[in-house]
């Protein structure tokens, strides 16, 4: 592919730091590397101070760059949901992008008017109504402008330019879509971090609905997923509905996931980010690549994305 650089995925939360990356060799994409490592604290990322975070981050990046060999100059980095102020909103399709970001602005400030709208970076996603929800949305995510900042000063002391940054589960349905046939259908991917469900609701490969809800211990879940896959006023879904169900996120085992599905009914399964890629062959005694690899979904996804 003409243009096309090695590129480097990490995902970071609270725990760890994780990396994939893409590199491009005799005309085909390679799966270079896929390693983590843990901090010896759990980080607070909407607290900390941008000095702690990037020292945290440069001593587990130190441990992995001991270990390997990493070839690229471009990063791309995902983040936590909860970290986003992410809604799904009704919206008019005939206004203009300005008028539309305006309005964007405006409801973000009667949402949550304790952030500062200056503060935040907003994109956004125009969802066409469908036959479960009857009407045109807007998904918009935003992120304050402080991540940005400690994420370019991180790479400028690593001699790396920034390329995207994104929501991680945003980035693992990219690696969801990339390894799995799910054009047909309604398809429900869950994204479970440490106090957050995030669900993506998708149909024919195309996402339609998506909701943050935080829990407070790990037994609630069952019940939240139930709910969130029952029919609303304004979103006709019923759980019966959903062809398939994919879950991913912080620590999400096997044993996990079947847990899950004995307490909810459903048939949640893991997926392999790295299915369709071609591995390095020193990657077959990597542990993360052979026993661990639905874990790096995020890292997979944005390492994945080339625009």
């Amino acid at each position: 592919m003409a243009g096309y650089t090695n590129h480097a995925g990490f995902n970071i939360n609270s725990s760890r730091i994780q990396l994939v990356e893409i590199n491009y060799k005799n005309s085909q994409f390679i799966l270079q590397n896929v390693d983590e490592v843990y901090f010896d604290e759990r980080l607070k990322l909407t607290e900390d101070k941008e000095t702690k975070i990037v020292s945290v981050l440069q001593a587990a990046f130190n441990e992995i760059l001991i270990r390997n060999r990493i070839n690229s100059k471009t990063a791309s980095f995902t983040l936590p949901p909860e970290i986003f102020f992410t809604v799904q909103l009704p919206y008019d399709n005939t206004l203009l992008y300005q008028d539309l970001f305006e309005d964007i602005k405006w409801q973000f400030s009667i949402l949550f008017p304790y952030v500062f709208i200056n503060d935040l970076v907003i994109q956004h996603i125009e969802i066409a109504k469908n036959r479960i929800i009857n009407h045109d949305t807007i998904l918009v995510s935003a992120l304050k402008r402080k991540y940005l900042h400690w994420l370019k000063y991180f790479c400028e002391g690593n001699s790396l330019k920034i390329k995207f940054i994104d929501n991680s589960h945003f980035a693992s349905e990219r690696a969801l879509t990339s390894s799995q046939d799910i054009n047909e259908g309604i398809t429900l991917s869950l994204y479970i971090s440490s106090n957050y469900l995030s669900f993506i609701f998708s149909l024919n490969g195309k996402p339609f609905l998506f909701k943050v809800v935080s829990f407070g211990s790990a037994e609630e879940i069952p019940q939240i997923i139930l709910k969130e896959t029952s029919p609303t006023e304004s979103v006709n879904l019923n759980r019966s509905m959903i062809d398939s169900f994919y879950a991913t996120g912080e620590d999400v085992s096997n044993s996990f996931v079947n847990s899950l599905n004995a307490n909810t009914g459903l048939d949640f399964k893991l997926f392999n980010p790295f299915k369709n890629i071609n591995p390095d062959p020193g990657l077959f005694e990597n542990i993360n690549f052979s026993r661990k690899s639905s874990t790096f979904s995020p890292a997979a996804g944005i390492a994945f994305r080339i625009s």
